[in-house]
């Protein structure tokens, strides 16, 4: 359960992404505090700023003119977060671009794509095999995207940046929610609905947002959606799956699941404490074959359980 964000100037008139950026980490702690991470292009070169630290305490520092940056709040399931490297985003350099890339969910078969590739890292968080797959592949594109997302199973959702200022967002089951304010030129991101309005009630963007004055642009599982510097949107599709087989991950035997998901699981049942609901109740739609993602929705819509 971590949280992914991101802003996109592309007319720059945005006063202050320092701020927007700051306010989306703050609302995405909901999701992790572990760690807190951003990417941006300074040069013509991507530069990461992470520390593991919760996103309250933690200083953006984007240059001036500063057009795009992504950013991730991490709950740490695989990976010890005082070892900065296990933080997101991570750096890689392909064929066509430098590239950031940061992950929302959690992956369940890296070590089986590390053995098969012969992948070797001191980065011991499972996302960072996407990294890998995209390095493998030497470029970032569609057909680079699609085949890693077609690799991996698990839960996930993806936003990269590469170094030209453009955007890439691959959506499995994990959350997305992007606006798009036409007339400014700006795109911005996060997790979820209520933790993006959240961020932009408290920013610049608050008068354009009360009068309605954005689109709300609708990604669904199986998209791959790159926003250009320009502000224009192309998009691709791959076939996505949970597990391997084309079986959702609750048909295995749950004695099989990994330390990582049931701690994931035991966080999501504390949330929903604080929320004020019964733990027990999140255990038994677990077992009956609800997944991670849609027990966080569950939770943070208020729904009836």
């Amino acid at each position: 359960m971590c949280g992914i964000y991101g802003v996109l100037s592309y007319k720059d008139k945005l006063k202050d992404i320092n701020s927007l950026v700051y306010e989306l980490g703050v609302q995405s702690m909901e999701r992790g505090t572990d760690a807190t991470g951003i990417a941006y292009v300074q040069s013509g070169t991507i530069k990461i700023n992470k520390k593991a630290v919760s996103a309250l305490s933690f200083k953006p520092n984007l240059p001036k003119f500063t057009k795009a940056a992504i950013g991730h709040t991490r709950h740490a399931t695989q990976g010890d977060k005082s070892k900065n490297y296990n933080n997101h985003p991570w750096r890689e350099t392909v064929r066509n671009c430098q590239f950031a890339l940061a992950h929302n969910g959690i992956i369940w078969n890296d070590d089986e794509i590390q053995r098969k590739y012969h992948f070797k890292s001191k980065v011991q968080t499972d996302s960072f095999v996407a990294v890998q797959l995209l390095k493998m592949q030497n470029k970032l594109d569609f057909d680079s995207l699609k085949f890693m997302a077609e690799s991996i199973d698990g839960s996930y959702s993806f936003n990269l940046l590469d170094n030209h200022n453009n955007i890439y967002l691959v959506k499995g089951d994990s959350p997305i929610s992007i606006i798009h304010f036409r007339k400014l030129g700006i795109y911005v991101f996060a997790s979820t609905s209520h933790i993006l309005w959240r961020a932009l009630v408290n920013s610049e963007l608050f008068t354009e947002l009360r009068n309605g004055e954005f689109e709300e642009i609708v990604m669904r599982e199986g998209d791959i959606m790159k926003i250009g510097c320009d502000g224009r949107r192309e998009s691709a599709e791959f076939a996505y799956t949970e597990t391997t087989f084309g079986m959702r991950w609750y048909d295995f035997g749950r004695a099989d699941y990994s330390d990582a998901e049931k701690e994931y699981l035991g966080e999501i049942k504390h949330i929903a404490a604080m929320y004020g609901m019964d733990p027990e109740e999140i255990q038994e739609l677990y077992e009956a074959g609800y997944t991670l993602d849609e027990l966080e929705d569950i939770i943070y819509s208020g729904a009836e359980i």
